[in-house]
């Protein structure tokens, strides 16, 4: 057994390792932009707490707690709300879902479906106080229901699409000269 890796083997992993990065890059951009879904009036669809959701399922370590947090603040500050929104809230989505990982993997879709419609009514639902909390002024939770409704109805299209780039990924990541 060959220790050291090949140029071969080192461009297959880096390929293979862009492609849940690339996703998770395209969701969080659309994440940021204001786009206009049908009957929604421009309210976005929480894609990036989707990709947060499905690695620390399925893949904890493509997701660490430091990318989770940054991506939080940078939104924050794109979105305009108060810095550290977003970024507690990720983080703790990611340590929740984290820790009921196990349970999570072996459930049939619907499971993991009814477990990310639960994230994302509770998410909605913080960020929405922490808002209100920060500016002694809470919005109307219409917005925000809908924005949840739209995650619930898009996450099985961008799971197909996480699920696709996780079939890509190495058996064992960071571990180039795994036999597999």
């Amino acid at each position: 057994m060959n220790a050291i890796p090949t140029v071969i083997e080192r461009l297959d992993f880096g390929g293979r390792m862009v492609a849940p990065y690339g996703l998770m890059v395209a969701l969080f951009i659309f994440n940021t932009i204001s786009l206009s879904y049908p009957l929604t009036g421009g309210i976005k669809a929480p894609l990036f707490l989707m990709t947060i959701y499905y690695w620390s399922i399925f893949r904890p370590t493509i997701v660490p707690a430091w990318l989770v947090f940054a991506a939080g603040g940078v939104l924050d500050i794109l979105s305009g709300l108060p810095l550290g929104i977003n970024a507690f809230v990720f983080v703790a989505v990611q340590w929740i879902v984290s820790d009921q990982r196990r349970f999570l993997m072996g459930q049939p879709f619907i499971m993991v479906w009814s477990g990310f419609c639960l994230v994302v009514v509770l998410t909605g639902l913080v960020q929405w106080f922490l808002f209100g909390l920060v500016h002694l002024h809470w919005t109307p939770l219409h917005p925000v229901w809908i924005s949840m409704v739209l995650g619930m109805f898009i996450f099985p299209l961008v799971n197909v699409m996480l699920h696709l780039t996780h079939k890509l990924l190495p058996v064992r990541s960071g571990n180039f000269g795994a036999q597999r």
